[in-house]
């Protein structure tokens, strides 16, 4: 009798300690919202993924100087994430005179770098390769002063500079290197005056040395 009553004893604590948890077990509650979390995360990772933006792209070449207008712009979604303020978004303030201060090609996106909203006018693009070690204070947008060192007759050495030019717009900057000789460079794309244009030509003619000077004055342009 006391044999059974033992056993009976040992099958009910055995049942115990395999009886399932109720909905009250904390473990159960912090599974649940392990769970949850994750599949929340998941659902926010994968939508993040596919979020897309409107933005603006070239429908047509825009010229330098030629205004930004629904007929040479077209919007597009895109995945750009944390980029897209590199780029001209349908929620950003173009502005009437917004124009282009490089060429823009057909269905390329719009940088904000290539918007200026002065007037050309009369100005010209001059292309001028300068020293890889060029401040990064000149970027589109900003004022240089230009200098032109002539070039002696022997060839290897250059006169004092003269300043040709002061407050010049740059209007499109690309870094430049590599090629067979290993050597790097920065071109700079200059806005001109006509006045200035024919002695900044007749010098890289001459190959003289063009040194050009960030101004940070054009800040309050």
């Amino acid at each position: 009798m006391i044999t059974e009553q033992i056993a009976q004893d040992a099958r009910t604590n055995t049942a115990s300690r395999v009886r399932r948890p109720s909905w009250k077990d904390p473990r159960l509650a912090l599974g649940a919202v392990l769970v949850v979390a994750s599949v929340a995360g998941t659902v926010y990772l994968v939508g993040e993924l596919h979020q897309t933006s409107t933005v603006y792209v070239a429908s047509t070449n825009i010229t330098l100087g030629e205004k930004l207008t629904n007929e040479n712009m077209k919007t597009q979604e895109v995945q750009l994430g944390g980029t897209l303020e590199n780029y001209l978004h349908t929620n950003a303030e173009l502005g009437e005179e917004a124009r282009a201060n490089t060429f823009i090609s057909a269905g390329q996106l719009i940088p904000v770098t290539s918007i200026t909203h002065s007037d050309l006018g009369s100005r010209r693009p001059v292309n001028v390769e300068l020293p890889a070690d060029l401040s990064s204070s000149i970027t589109p947008g900003s004022f240089v002063d230009v200098w032109i060192a002539k070039r002696e007759s022997s060839g290897n050495t250059y006169g004092i500079p003269e300043k040709l030019s002061s407050m010049v717009e740059v209007a499109a900057r690309v870094e430049s290197g590599g090629g067979l000789v290993g050597t790097h460079g920065t071109n700079l794309e200059l806005l001109v005056e006509p006045n200035q244009l024919e002695p900044l030509l007749q010098a890289l003619a001459n190959e003289s040395r063009i040194i050009v000077v960030y101004n940070p004055a054009g800040t309050a342009q």
